[in-house]
């Protein structure tokens, strides 16, 4: 293995392998001290320089395939597993307890033209029963000040069960409140189970 030599040619550093300029006094790429001509070319060729500079060599090679790997396993596994998909709000059971004269609320964004299907039922007291409204988020927050509020559909008023399908007229975030309509000297506290789901209505395909 050649080493730098004071006739112009270029040679090789000692101890990482790499290409040493003429007359070079340290490698630019380890820093190695490159020592004088007659002891570079007493060095070159001996098995530990070899043995080194082959073995550097291979762990380079090594450190880049592995990157290469790595960031291939990456992009692959993405397409395989798809996008990251996260619970949508909407689309779950649940089971709340209502006080008298208190509410509860299930949010979601909805897109425009998707909807929201599924139902509800008062678990107990038995055949008690529940006031739903649906509010988009303007009206929410009229309703959350105690002010007047307009449901974005009819409201279920005095049921104990019913089925809920609603259809979103346009994009917002949409609050389903569930009402306690009895008054707080009743003590009455409603068990009120639901279950939704959000359904899209873009067509795949």
């Amino acid at each position: 293995m050649a080493t730098s030599v004071p006739d112009g040619r270029w040679g090789s550093c000692g101890f990482c392998g790499d290409a040493v300029p003429p007359d070079a006094k340290i490698c630019p790429t380890c820093g190695k001290d490159q020592g004088t001509p007659a002891a570079r070319a007493a060095e070159a060729g001996t098995r530990p320089v070899h043995r080194r500079a082959v073995l550097l060599r291979w762990l380079r090679v090594l450190v880049v395939v592995g990157i290469v790997g790595t960031i291939g396993w990456a992009i692959v596994s993405a397409e395989i597993s798809g996008p990251t998909t996260y619970a949508d709000p909407l689309t779950g059971s649940w089971t709340f307890a209502v006080a008298p004269g208190g509410w509860h609320i299930l949010a979601g964004n909805i897109t425009g033209e998707d909807y929201v299907t599924g139902n509800f039922s008062v678990e107990a007291p038995v055949a008690a029963e529940t006031m739903v409204f649906i509010y988009n988020s303007t009206e929410f927050a009229a309703f959350y000040s105690h002010q007047a509020a307009q449901a974005a559909a009819p409201p279920y008023t005095n049921v104990s069960s019913a089925r809920i399908v609603f259809a979103a007229p346009y994009t917002d975030e949409f609050y389903f409140v569930f009402e306690n309509p009895y008054a707080p000297s009743t003590n009455l506290t409603e068990r009120i189970y639901v279950s939704t789901t959000y359904e899209t209505n873009v067509v795949l395909g």
